[in-house]
């Protein structure tokens, strides 16, 4: 039996996007049929410093324990499709305010005291995300809520998050 290739593994801070990052966005006919368009992203601003400016200074103790709070990333607004079409504000923005409920990445922006650290149940082996990574998760695993206007998760535990992301457009 050949053995399977796999796919070359990178840490998220050498990621180069070798092509343009694109994502999917389903938009209805008026006969309310959906039609799925890839369409690329283009950022005016650079995601993470935007989502921190946002958000603002928070208390130092906003999340305790183990606990992690994630801000939710909702990419910018798309005008057109690759293919040209022009998309409507409406259109646009059900597609956005999705991310708010169905939204899988986010950054990290604060940590309880406890979280990544070893205890006698519990060992990381090295494994730490910190205030300012790219996250992915199940958006069914963390309690949503609004932070300075911010839409956020919060997470009881580390487990409920799957990894670290080199860009927030990487996965959807």
């Amino acid at each position: 039996m050949a053995k399977q290739a796999s796919a070359k593994v990178i840490r998220p801070e050498q990621w180069k996007p070798d092509k343009p990052i694109r994502r999917k966005i389903n938009l209805r006919t008026p006969l309310g049929k959906i039609n799925k368009h890839w369409v690329t992203v283009e950022h005016a601003e650079d995601p993470k410093e935007a989502l921190f400016a946002k958000i603002g200074p928070l208390p130092e103790d906003i999340v305790q324990g183990s606990r992690i709070l994630v801000a939710i990333y909702q990419p910018p607004m798309v005008r057109k499709t690759g293919g040209g079409i022009i998309l409507t504000d409406a259109m646009s923005e059900e597609d956005y305010d999705e991310y708010v409920w169905q939204g899988k990445v986010g950054v990290i922006v604060a940590m309880g005291e406890k979280a990544y650290v070893d205890d006698e149940t519990t060992k990381f082996n090295g494994l730490k995300n910190e205030i300012g990574d790219w996250v992915w998760f199940m958006p069914s695993d963390g309690q949503g809520c609004e932070v300075n206007e911010v839409p956020c998760r919060k997470f009881d535990s580390e487990r409920f998050l799957n990894g670290k992301l080199p860009h927030p457009d990487y996965v959807w």
